[in-house]
């Protein structure tokens, strides 16, 4: 398995994945909290993704093996000290393979390789799986917060790490 940074070539396999990972997790899955097939329909488009990958600011990327998309995962740089990890989706049929440490790792190298200080994610409170993952890559609780997502309010909870 590899991890790739996304560029336009990689769009069509995106969508196909994003749209993937959708079905495996169903409507509510874990981190899909208030998302809908519209939503979903949004961002796994290829005007979506592209202005992401526009963004000098977002980074994106995928794990591969053997050219199948496993994982997926995002960042935004938040300001010159700290990136938002905006999610890791990994497709159910494979958790806990390490796609995810895999993903998270590059996340994390690259970061530090920008000079950043901090990264935060945000995750929903009942999502413990996703909670628990962050807290073994080293990230603390410091909030929990409502948002809203797709017109739903979602209790989540704030986690980060310092990085120097």
């Amino acid at each position: 398995m590899k991890v790739v940074e996304v560029t336009p070539a990689d769009i069509k396999r995106l969508i196909a994945f994003l749209r993937t990972a959708w079905k495996e997790a169903g409507a509510g899955g874990l981190g899909f909290t208030g998302a809908t097939e519209e939503t979903i329909n949004e961002i796994a488009s290829g005007e979506f993704l592209n202005d992401r990958l526009s963004n000098r600011n977002v980074e994106m990327y995928l794990a591969e093996d053997d050219g199948n998309v496993l994982g997926f995962a995002a960042t935004k740089k938040i300001n010159d000290d700290t990136v938002e990890l905006s999610g890791i989706i990994v497709l159910e049929s494979v958790t806990r393979k390490g796609v995810g440490t895999a993903l998270f790792e590059r996340v994390m190298s690259t970061a530090i390789q920008g000079g950043l200080r901090k990264i935060v994610v945000k995750t929903e409170a009942i999502n413990k799986r996703a909670i628990s993952f962050y807290m073994k890559k080293g990230l603390c609780k410091v909030n929990r917060i409502k948002e809203d997502v797709g017109g739903a309010s979602v209790d989540l909870v704030v986690l980060e790490k310092i990085l120097r």
